[in-house]
C-alpha cells in the first residue's frame, strides 16, 4: 500500500540537496516526491513517518482536484526542448496527452512555469523546466491511473520532486 508523508525542512533546501534528504530517509530508494516549500510529501510503500496516509483510491467516472509539478518537454533527435515560458497551450497539451497514456482527463487546468536550478555540488548543474499545474481531472480507467500515481507522470526529474501527481 502506498502512503504519503509529510516531513518538514527548511524552504532553503532545493535540487539536488533535496534528493540526497530523500535518499536518506527512505534508506537509498528514490520515491516519488514534491517540495511544498516548508515540508515534502513523500510517496513510499514503506513506512518511513508514523502518520503516513494511504493514497486517496479513486474510480473510474470519479472527479478529483489534483497538483501536478512536472518538466514538460518535447524529444527533438533524443534532446529534451523546453517550451517557452509563456506558452501555457503546449503545457495544457502536454498534459492531455500524458492523461491519454495515464488513464485521465484533465476538465480544468490552470499551470505556472518557470525554470528550476539543480547543482549537484560537483560541478555538474542544469536547469530543468518546471511547470506547476493545479487543477480538475476525471478519471478514465482507475488501473492506469493508479499506476500514474504510483510512478508519477512524465519521464524527466523525477529523482528531483517532480512528476507526483497528488490528488
Amino acid at each position: 500500500m502506498l502512503l504519503d508523508h509529510v516531513v518538514s525542512k527548511p524552504p532553503t533546501i532545493k535540487g539536488y540537496k533535496l534528493h540526497q534528504l530523500v535518499q536518506g530517509l527512505t534508506r537509498g530508494d528514490s520515491p516519488l516526491f514534491v517540495d511544498m516549500g516548508d515540508y515534502l510529501i513523500v510517496r513510499t510503500e514503506k513506512s518511513i513517518t508514523d502518520k503516513g496516509q494511504p493514497i486517496r483510491v479513486v474510480a473510474t467516472g470519479d472527479i478529483v482536484g489534483f497538483e501536478l509539478r512536472a518538466c514538460v518537454s518535447k524529444k527533438i533527435k533524443g534532446q529534451h526542448v523546453y517550451y517557452p515560458a509563456r506558452d501555457w497551450r503546449s503545457r495544457h497539451a502536454w498534459l492531455q496527452k500524458q492523461g491519454q497514456h495515464h488513464g485521465f482527463e484533465p476538465m480544468t487546468m490552470n499551470c505556472h512555469s518557470s525554470y528550476a536550478e539543480v547543482d549537484n555540488e560537483k560541478g555538474r548543474a542544469f536547469t530543468v523546466d518546471q511547470t506547476d499545474f493545479v487543477g480538475v481531472l476525471r478519471v478514465r480507467d482507475s488501473q492506469l491511473f493508479e499506476k500514474a500515481v504510483a510512478n508519477g507522470v512524465g519521464s524527466t526529474a523525477k529523482t528531483f520532486g517532480f512528476g507526483m501527481l497528488v490528488i
